[in-house]
């Protein structure tokens, strides 16, 4: 019998684990007592919270020259395994605890954060080769997400209980991984990354282009 993520962890704290942003230690931890605020600390917090709602908000700049792709930065080796090129084994479904109307084509990017625990799941460790190495801190691949849909329990192997499904279509590994820096949620890709992209990997320039140009 094949094991499934289901089957490893709890699904919910995992999910905000892997796709939150925040180390997997933190979720488990014991709450840090705080001490008691202080009447002086409660006067400082009066007056900067008079100041920031007195004080003109000034909105961030928009930019001049926005890009219709988006991208989303996945701690590895869970990007690494969306890479794979063996559709037998590789990850074609990605679970977030929120949802997206958004669709097209998606850049895959590998966080800087390794989520240890998946490397000793043994669906993951069947899945990577022998020499495995995480690809940090890098885009890795270029997918379309094609739609999402709430956990129905009948998906796929890498599908997590009480998770979003976000249905991954005609993903491309990077020959040649980019350097980028992440964000949570989906983010925008500024102009420079893909043309980056573009020049280190020419077979997906065209598609990079036409994704763009919608």
């Amino acid at each position: 019998m094949t094991a499934t993520l289901a089957d490893a962890y709890d699904a919910r704290l995992y999910a905000r684990a892997r796709h939150e942003a925040e180390p997997t230690g933190a979720l488990f931890a014991a709450p840090t007592p705080t001490a008691p605020i202080t009447a002086e600390q409660q006067r400082l917090n009066f007056d900067l919270l008079t100041q920031a709602i007195s004080s003109p908000h000034q909105a961030a700049p928009a930019d001049p020259n926005p890009t219709a792709i988006r991208a989303l930065t996945i701690h590895p080796p869970w990007s690494d395994l969306i890479a794979l090129t063996d559709k037998q084994v590789a990850k074609r479904i990605e679970n977030r605890g929120w949802n997206t109307s958004w669709r097209g084509t998606l850049l895959i990017h590998g966080g800087q954060t390794i989520d240890k625990h998946a490397l000793t799941l043994p669906a993951v460790r069947e899945a990577l080769p022998d020499d495995y190495e995480p690809v940090q801190g890098h885009v890795v691949a270029v997918a379309d997400l094609a739609d999402t849909h709430a956990d129905d329990g009948a998906c796929t192997r890498w599908s997590e209980h009480g998770c979003f499904h976000w249905q991954l279509s005609h993903v491309e590994p990077l020959q040649q991984p980019v350097p980028a820096t992440g964000s949570q949620r989906l983010w925008k890709p500024s102009r420079q990354l893909l043309d980056d992209i573009a020049a280190a990997n020419p077979p997906l320039a065209a598609r990079l282009a036409a994704a763009d140009a919608r």
